[in-house]
């Protein structure tokens, strides 16, 4: 069986499941604990599924290999890693150019997209916002809220317009496709992903803006905190 890079899959049952991040040090080729740098390396959680399953930025695996994909015109990146015991817990070793990011096991799960991650609970009543209602564009995505400057608004951000229906009905219109989700006071549930991200109505120099949690691949399977896209109104109801 093939997978990314057209590399040939070879099972490596020890490693499926789920590892958790616990440091990280510029030792390309070490296996031991001692002196790890406990700051929070690239991934907090790291998962390998069966058959080597891509997920979110990993484009699979076969044994001894880990392969990434950043996106866009980027390459396909194959990197190494081993797996020690060390006590009664298994270690894994996931070598990059310039460091080892260090991962404990945590169970041997068989995961799938599905399962796997982190998902919020989306059976919310709806409860309206007369605020909100009406139709939004992008002009910016920020770290924080308080990151965003009225001065740094441009377009052709991929979330485009999101429209916000009295019925609690949604529309989310991307530069590829369209959502067709949920919505209730200071919530949108997104059903494709199972997540319900917070959304916030502030007025900035006399001008209305709409903060919305992204709450994507980078939170669900990276264990991130959400950024921010930054909306201004297009279109009342």
């Amino acid at each position: 069986m093939k997978i990314a890079n057209g590399m040939e899959f070879v099972n490596d049952e020890a490693v499926i499941g789920k590892w958790e991040n616990i440091g990280w040090t510029k030792n390309t080729d070490g296996t031991e604990l001692a002196g790890l740098n406990k700051n929070s390396g690239e991934f907090n959680d790291l998962y390998f599924l069966p058959d080597g399953e891509p997920y979110w930025i990993f484009e699979g695996w076969t044994k001894g290999i880990i392969l990434i994909h950043y996106g866009g015109d980027e390459p396909i990146l194959a990197y190494r890693y081993d797996v020690k015991t060390i006590g009664d817990n298994e270690y894994l070793f996931f070598r990059t150019d310039n460091k080892t990011e260090v991962f404990e096991k945590k169970n041997s799960h068989r995961y799938n997209k599905e399962t796997l991650g982190r998902h919020d609970d989306i059976n919310k009543p709806f409860i309206s916002d007369d605020r909100v209602l009406g139709k939004w564009r992008s002009i910016a995505f920020v770290n924080t809220i308080d990151d965003f400057r009225t001065d740094e608004e441009h377009n052709g951000l991929y979330l485009e317009t999101i429209e916000f229906y009295p019925d609690g009905s949604l529309v989310q219109s991307y530069m590829d496709k369209k959502w067709y989700d949920k919505w209730t006071k200071e919530l949108i549930i997104n059903l494709h992903r199972t997540t319900a991200a917070a959304y916030i109505i502030k007025e900035v120099n006399g001008t209305e803006y709409l903060f919305i949690e992204w709450k994507m691949e980078n939170y669900i399977y990276g264990g991130m905190r959400p950024e921010y896209y930054v909306f201004k109104r297009e279109m009342s109801q």
